[in-house]
């Protein structure tokens, strides 16, 4: 079977909810992180056989967003795509599909990524079809609560940062683990921001302006210099009786886009590229939904077993800061993980946590952290709403 080659690897700067790129949809993000991803793979738009983007908070402005975007960015309309929705693994997903058809033969060059504008969420209205709701006033739901609640947990359905709460109790995470790790989120980010690390692939997004020339957008707007006391002095949010959850130790809500192009050995021998680098495994587990946030360290031992590795063998891991409980949870769970090789360009409570973007944004800054700082494998993973926990090993090259 033919190794998955990963040609090119790109991402936007990630934007906060109502900030720098809030006033572009999810299609023009994705287009053009397409358009970077196949320039930056030095390719033609022509080489491109299919097309794969996660996107969570799907909506009818851009159906199959993945074959359209796809088509703004210069590829031909006879290139197919799909366009994937698994929570906060959909750019993961869409990268795994896609080295599945480049393994099986079907595909030999493609485009995989994932994308999220939360500001542009709709406001719905779900009555109005039956003969009961022919008349009266009805209310508009935000559906931006998809994203940050889990509607199938209890009678009423339960905030993701309620479920953390639970991840707390079961693993005995305090409140200062939780705090640490948002710290060093921040600082690690902010780090890898001055030494100049995410330069050269996070790519600047001119943002149309209504009059005058459109504004660059150069930069994460998440990661801030916050301090160990700033944090403890923030009150519990989603439990605020005894919990540890903060604003500060969770992820924010954003917007942002990455996307990859994947090639099989053969093909980027015909087009003369040696690649970044090779994803050697990837996998996926089951948790129950109520500690969804368990996800990110359980589907660790499996994916090492597929591609043969150890924990020790691993360079640098990410497991996504979904809440900041989730990576002081996998220190408790693998007691081999320690804290030098996590998260250590940051994460979801700093960089932020645009979920279809997530688990693409994270395959791209490995592939470049691993080749900056010298390291072979490197593993990112992520837990995801509804019970699954989503993760890759990849290899530079």
């Amino acid at each position: 079977m033919s190794k998955v080659v990963i040609l090119g690897a790109v991402r936007t700067p990630i934007g906060a909810i109502a900030g720098a790129l809030s006033s572009m949809q999810a299609r023009e993000l994705a287009t053009f992180a397409i358009g970077k991803a196949i320039e930056a793979a030095g390719v033609e738009p022509e080489a491109i056989h299919y097309t794969c983007m996660g996107w969570v908070m799907q909506d009818g402005r851009s159906p199959n967003l993945a074959k359209v975007a796809g088509e703004f960015a210069g590829i031909p309309n006879t290139t197919p795509g799909t366009t994937f929705h698994e929570n906060c693994a959909s750019g993961a997903a869409a990268i795994h599909s896609l080295s599945r058809r480049i393994i099986l033969g079907e595909v030999d060059v493609g485009v995989a990524g994932g994308v999220e504008s939360m500001s542009n969420i709709p406001r719905y209205l779900y009555t109005g079809r039956t003969s009961k709701q022919l008349y009266g006033d009805m209310t508009l739901v935000d559906g931006i609560m998809g994203a940050l609640m889990d509607v199938n947990v209890g009678k009423k359905g339960e905030l993701m940062g309620l479920l953390t709460e639970r991840l707390v109790e079961k693993y005995g995470v305090t409140r200062e683990e939780q705090d640490e790790v948002a710290f060093n989120s921040h600082k690690n980010a902010l780090a890898a921001w001055d030494g100049g690390y995410f330069a050269d692939y996070v790519v600047p997004v001119p943002v149309p302006q209504r009059r005058g020339d459109p504004v660059l957008f150069e930069k994460d707007e998440g990661p801030k210099p916050i301090t160990m006391e700033l944090l403890a002095k923030q009150k519990p949010y989603f439990k605020p009786d005894g919990g540890t959850v903060t604003g500060m130790n969770s992820s924010s809500i954003n917007d942002a886009a990455a996307a990859l192009v994947l090639a099989s050995e053969d093909a980027a021998a015909r087009l003369g590229k040696e690649g970044l680098a090779r994803l050697v495994a990837w996998n996926n587990v089951g948790v129950p939904r109520e500690l969804m946030g368990e996800g990110a360290f359980k589907v660790i031992p499996g994916l090492l077993e597929r591609a043969g590795k150890t924990l020790d063998e691993i360079d640098y891991f990410e497991l996504n800061e979904a809440f900041a409980a989730v990576l002081a949870a996998a220190f408790h769970d693998l007691p081999g993980l320690d804290k030098d090789r996590c998260n250590q360009w940051g994460s979801g409570v700093s960089l932020g946590h645009p979920v279809g973007c997530t688990g693409a944004r994270q395959v791209v800054d490995m592939v470049h952290q691993l080749r900056r700082r010298g390291g072979k494998l490197g593993v990112t993973t992520r837990c995801v709403g509804g019970g699954i926990g989503s993760g890759e090993l990849i290899e530079a090259l």
